[in-house]
């Protein structure tokens, strides 16, 4: 190397030269440094579960608020369907002519009090028929069984079918004291009970134990039916609800902090442009 190259030869590239203080905290400082994570994965946490009685209860008393309100039309509903029983059309009384007519002519005859006869009969076979129901589909989404493919519609299914073997004897004693009423405006036969107990009794002195489910073979594969298609339904709708307004609201978030950006840097352009 000739005497003018080495005097244009760079210092900072000299392989002799001696690290000064500077680069020696860089270097301390890198290697002391903690190193930021790669990647941070989060695994989606489950739902907590509740304790099986506590769900079944809160499942129960959330149908039983709605009985309160719904047994009227219930009411109305059986005296619609016994009206003519067995009768050729044209050969009785109508007394109903539909459901505003029936509830005026209940309340009006019969008194306010007995729009909702079979109260504590439909309470209770709300609160068994519901609280299995859906006490179980619970249970099988805490476990996994409604995320296969059909699972959800198979639980709904055989949940519905649980509470309605489970709970027709009360949906019998409710449909009986319910059709009872005054001579004035009555539809089909009169059992007569005196309460719930007493139906209950009745029926088991007349029939047996095997009396107090009948019907009971029409009654599964109805709820079983409606309650596949209705917890089957309310869970993609609120899988695709929950999906819908993550997206939204993470393109709300991200607009959100782009308009921010976009409003401070507006505002720091305009601020230099007034100070200068």
């Amino acid at each position: 190397m000739t005497g003018t190259q080495l005097l244009n030869y760079p210092a900072t590239d000299s392989p002799f030269r001696s690290p000064n203080s500077h680069s020696i905290q860089l270097h301390s400082v890198a290697m002391t440094s903690p190193i930021p994570p790669l990647s941070t994965v989060t695994s989606p946490q489950l739902p907590p579960t509740l304790w099986p009685p506590l769900d079944f209860a809160l499942c129960a008393l959330s149908c039983c608020g709605a009985c309160v309100f719904t047994n009227p039309l219930e009411v109305v509903k059986t005296r619609l369907q016994l009206q003519g029983e067995l009768r050729a059309r044209g050969t009785y009384q109508r007394h109903y002519r539909g459901v505003v007519q029936a509830l005026w002519v209940v309340g009006r005859t019969d008194g306010l009090r007995r729009l909702q006869k079979g109260l504590s009969a439909g309470l209770l076979y709300q609160g068994l028929m519901n609280g299995v129901r859906l006490g179980f589909y619970s249970y099988c989404d805490a476990v996994g069984v409604t995320a296969a493919p059909g699972g959800s519609l198979m639980s709904g299914a055989i949940a519905g079918a649980l509470g309605a073997f489970i709970a027709s004897p009360a949906y019998l004693v409710k449909t009986h004291l319910q059709a009872q009423i005054v001579e004035a405006i009555v539809v089909g036969h009169q059992h007569n009970h005196q309460g719930v107990s007493s139906a209950f009794a009745n029926i088991y002195w007349r029939e047996g134990v095997v009396g107090l489910w009948r019907g009971v073979n029409g009654a599964v594969p109805r709820v079983m039916v409606g309650s596949a298609t209705q917890l089957a339904t309310f869970s993609s709708t609120k899988e695709w609800v929950a999906r819908l307004q993550s997206q939204v609201g993470t393109e709300l978030r991200v607009s959100s902090a782009g308009g921010g950006l976009m409003s401070c840097a507006r505002d720091n352009f305009i601020c230099d442009l007034c100070t200068n």
